[in-house]
């Protein structure tokens, strides 16, 4: 296929703040995490794909079942259950209780 570009697991965003290896980087519907470091507007490699442990909003209702869809929360910094004014980023790929700090999501690059 002479239109082929690449696969999407890996790609390069513009950061939208300062990131650090590891953070979440959100660009719109893109979510990814990042590979690199990058200061603010410049451009950051992110892994789109695979399952990552992630920092998790924990407390009351705030668990969820392996395969749960799950949202990053940007003004928070975290992974959540709440859809309200927030991306989905993928699913559980175990289930979550209230007092985890840590999700093990699997990011969805298709969506």
């Amino acid at each position: 296929m002479r239109n082929y570009l690449q696969d999407g697991e890996r790609m390069t965003v513009v950061a939208p703040a300062n990131v650090n290896s590891g953070d979440v980087v959100a660009v719109g519907q893109i979510v990814g995490v990042a590979i690199t470091s990058a200061a603010s507007a410049a451009n950051v490699a992110i892994r789109c794909g695979g399952v990552f442990a992630l920092r998790k909003l924990n407390g009351a209702s705030t668990s969820y079942a392996q395969g749960a869809n799950l949202y990053w929360d940007a003004t928070n910094a975290n992974v959540t259950i709440s859809a309200n004014a927030n991306t989905r980023i993928g699913v559980a790929a175990i289930a979550g209780a209230n007092a985890d700090t840590v999700a093990t999501v699997r990011l969805n690059p298709s969506f």
